[in-house]
């Protein structure tokens, strides 16, 4: 059962891959702000019940607005509720702890809202209550997306892109993914207030079985979407990860000095608490997007000052997209910023790049003593610089992304060491996990540093004796 879940949520995330490429187009060329134009353009005629509007058939009509509504209404908000918000931290503001309430207050109105769409033939228009009912539903839906909206345009102005000009042109992108649900809930909304109870039904219900089959078909391809998201490996399942790679993990451990149970932990936890196996191809297949020089595909020119703004065409798509990925859930903004302190150097040390390269590392802080990175024993997995591409086929292959791993764990060993002979932290696998997950800008070097909830879950895994047992058998 687990096997086939496994090759189900492959599957499905190459479906969603294909459409999330056909979503980011639209959205790169501006199609999308179009269909904004049009949906507000259509919202006074819907609001009155009219459908007039228009030289297209009323049938064309009706299932173009159907398809605008599932797209953005349902598809892309099960997109981002299961998949993009719990992988991409740049979606997750440090000290949200109103995440959580808001996300489930999310799942709750779209769930409701579309048993609406699908079952308020059972309600009658005529009763007071039902329309409070409606109208509550609709307004709470219209103000939970308007606040997601806020909480990511606050984060795209946060992300500090130079040029004004590329923070306008990122911003039409991609507001037409909030502000098309706001337009169709707006006009229901309108409609709730205004129309007489005969007129109840048509606006508040999919007419007509096609339509009936078609929002069901998508909806239950959006709880199938939550349920293989959700779904994790077993332990039994896990362990068989840890122990195909176990010589590669011994490697890398040897090659940087670290404990190999401390990466073999990592791998364990990552695999066996957090990615579900649907999850995992989807980021294979995001990586493959994220190495992909844009302006190179679509033949366009470098940009301009590049001698400022450096050559990432586009580093906002870069940010959305340096999600974890590999046998170790390693960034390739996190590799790559090793591949930096292991030279002995800090992000802040590094010239513009002058060829079409993701350079964009992460801000290492001033916590960082250049010493402590210095004297490796073995020189990063990846080269810096890298083109993406190569980055992206690095942290694919599992031998070296292990040896990311390690060398990352090396890093904070000697930083603390750097700091202070008396603040190693070898013998404290829960700290180094917990800086592993935290980065390094926040590693900090302290007498009484505290462990995270994945450090604390880390330990408990290193502790077990099969994990000893394993890595010290020989093949």
């Amino acid at each position: 059962m687990e096997g086939l879940l496994e090759i189900g949520g492959v599957w499905l995330a190459r479906v969603y891959s294909l459409y999330g490429m056909v979503l980011l187009i639209l959205s790169f060329t501006f199609v999308n702000l179009a269909l904004l134009a049009l949906a507000i353009w259509a919202i006074p005629g819907r609001a009155h019940g009219q459908q007039s509007r228009s030289y297209a058939p009323a049938f064309a009509r009706r299932w173009a607005w159907l398809t605008l509504e599932i797209a953005f209404g349902l598809l892309n908000p099960v997109l981002y509720l299961a998949i993009l918000a719990p992988a991409l931290p740049g979606l997750r503001p440090e000290g949200g702890w109103w995440l959580t309430p808001l996300a489930i207050g999310a799942w709750i109105l779209l769930a409701a809202f579309w048993t609406l769409r699908l079952l308020g033939g059972a309600l009658d228009g005529r009763s007071r209550g039902v329309r409070a009912g409606v109208q509550a539903l609709l307004l709470t839906s219209l103000l939970c997306v308007l606040l997601y909206a806020v909480k990511d345009t606050w984060l795209l102005v946060q992300q500090g892109v130079n040029s004004p000009l590329r923070l306008v042109a990122n911003f039409l992108r991609l507001c037409p993914l909030y502000l098309i649900p706001v337009v169709v809930l707006w006009g229901y909304l309108q409609s709730a207030f205004r129309l007489e109870a005969e007129d109840w039904q048509r606006l508040f219900l999919l007419n007509g079985r096609p339509a009936r089959v078609s929002v069901g078909v998508v909806a239950g391809l959006a709880l199938i979407t939550v349920l293989v998201a959700a779904q994790r490996r077993s332990d039994s399942a896990a362990r068989a990860i840890v122990s195909g790679h176990r010589n590669s993990i011994r490697a890398a451990a040897v090659n940087y000095d670290v404990d190999p149970r401390l990466v073999a932990s990592i791998v364990y936890v990552t695999h066996r608490d957090q990615l579900s196996p649907f999850r995992g191809a989807l980021e294979r297949l995001v990586i493959t997007v994220w190495a992909q020089n844009m302006r190179g595909y679509f033949g366009l020119r470098p940009p301009e000052r590049i001698e400022v703004n450096g050559t990432d065409e586009n580093p906002l798509l870069n940010r959305a997209l340096d999600i974890s990925v590999g046998l170790a859930q390693i960034k390739p903004r996190t590799a790559q910023t090793a591949s930096v302190l292991a030279m002995g150097l800090t992000p802040d040390d590094l010239p513009k790049p002058a060829f079409f390269s993701y350079r964009d590392v992460e801000p290492a802080g001033e916590a960082w003593i250049v010493p402590a990175a210095a004297g490796t024993p073995d020189p990063s997995p990846i080269p810096f610089p890298a083109d993406r591409q190569v980055v992206a086929e690095a942290l694919l292959d599992a031998s070296s992304n292990l040896a990311t791993c390690a060398l990352i764990l090396s890093l904070y060993q000697r930083q603390w060491e750097a700091a202070s002979k008396n603040w190693s932290i070898r013998a404290r696998p829960d700290i180094l996990a917990t800086l592993y997950q935290i980065g390094f800008a926040r590693s900090k070097p302290h007498r009484a540093p505290r462990s995270n909830a994945f450090g604390r879950r880390v330990r408990e895994v290193y502790e077990q004796p099969w994990l000893s047992e394993l890595l010290a058998a020989s093949n």
